[in-house]
């Protein structure tokens, strides 16, 4: 028996793509990419933005994401059975933007996961037998604006205490269960020390495979107690960027399931993509394995904790004068102003006391808690 998935990453309409949505064309958006999804007997992507006809942002941090209803129909017809909706994004036009895009993906029968009308709603893992395998699927999202709770729709969010157990009980009704995990940090190549330790207990805990999106970018790819770790998977449709490869590049995952007297064998097929002025298509043979060979050269440092350590401070350091800012609530001027200064507003206008203050904050649990609910209205 055989059972073939494929895995997308990021999907977002932008300018230069807007109207192949629009117009339900999935041989200009997606192109050669179209006979993967054919031969495939599931197909699923991350859905990045909001399916709404009377779009009413929220008032957030970031861009606001969202596209009409009729912006489903070329996923449908280019092949897609099942959305995951956990992102940061899922929630920018509110609850109403998370209940009409589950109604517009319900309407063309696109099954979703990772976001509902509650957090109980939001956590169901997605279950089928495909060709008598018993596959199992759970989306997961870190916390921004996006969050359902007990009564309101939105996305699932990854809790430690609870579903680290869910996925022990989920693997024990399935043959084979996958994790998309939206976290991370963009345009950062390597796993954080943080997001490495979650995701290996992800496998611990029973994933057969894992893969990061949210990071716009290919990253590294980690065999871990013979399971795989995709840390940064890049976008599928996200628009193109001139001279951006990091944007422009990314990797459509290919599941080979096979069983046998022996059990369950799988391959996993890394497929190289590039978007271009008109849609993606998949990255011709020379280019796919110049791609593939950086891909596994630093896919080789993942083992050597010092160096995920070394380079994690070293991305934090060049970040330090956009993050520090936001942290003290700067506007966009003050915030580049601050940029160009090299830190020097946050030195004069902050002590040492209220940035440790401020640290306390952010590292301990029970102070986070306390401000999280302080700040949330």
């Amino acid at each position: 028996m055989k059972c073939e998935i494929v895995i997308c990453g990021d999907i977002c309409p932008t300018k230069d793509t807007l109207r192949y949505f629009e117009a339900g064309r999935p041989e200009p958006l997606f192109n050669d990419l179209l006979s993967v999804f054919e031969n495939a007997d599931l197909v699923l992507g991350n859905l990045e933005f909001v399916l709404t006809d009377n779009p009413k942002p929220i008032v957030k941090a970031g861009p606001i994401l969202h596209g009409s209803t009729k912006c489903i129909d070329v996923l449908k017809s280019s092949g897609f059975n099942l959305l995951s909706l956990a992102n940061n994004h899922i929630k920018d036009c509110g609850e109403e933007g998370v209940k009409s895009t589950l109604e517009a993906c319900r309407e063309v029968n696109i099954d979703t996961l990772g976001a509902g009308a509650n957090l109980e709603e939001a956590k169901k893992p997605y279950l089928k037998e495909i060709n008598g395998f018993k596959i199992g699927i759970l989306s997961f999202a870190e916390q921004e604006f996006n969050c359902a709770s007990e009564n309101e729709y939105g996305a699932n969010f990854f809790d430690p205490y609870e579903d680290l157990d869910l996925i022990e009980d989920v693997k024990r009704e399935v043959d084979y269960l996958v994790i998309l995990y939206h976290g991370g940090v963009e345009y950062y190549e390597y796993p954080s020390p943080q997001l490495q330790k979650k995701c290996r207990r992800f496998v611990d805990k029973g994933a057969d495979f894992v893969t990061c999106q949210h990071s716009h970018c290919i990253g590294t790819i980690e065999n871990y107690q013979d399971k795989s770790i995709l840390y940064g998977q890049g976008n599928t449709v996200f628009g193109f960027r001139e001279g951006d490869d990091s944007w422009n590049q990314g990797l459509v995952v290919k599941l080979n399931l096979v069983r046998d007297e022996i059990g369950i064998t799988n391959n996993i097929n890394l497929i190289p993509i590039q978007a271009a002025n008109k849609g993606i298509r998949l990255i011709d043979k020379d280019n796919s394995k110049k791609l593939l060979k950086a891909l596994f050269l630093r896919s080789s440092t993942l083992s050597d904790k010092e160096f995920i350590q070394t380079s994690w401070e070293h991305f934090c350091g060049k970040k330090k004068h956009l993050y520090i800012p936001w942290l003290f609530g700067f506007n966009r001027y003050l915030i580049h102003l601050n940029r160009i200064s090299q830190n020097s507003i946050v030195n004069l206008l902050f002590g040492k006391k209220q940035k440790a203050v401020s640290h306390n904050i952010i590292r301990c649990e029970a102070h986070n808690e306390v401000i999280q609910e302080l700040l949330k209205d």
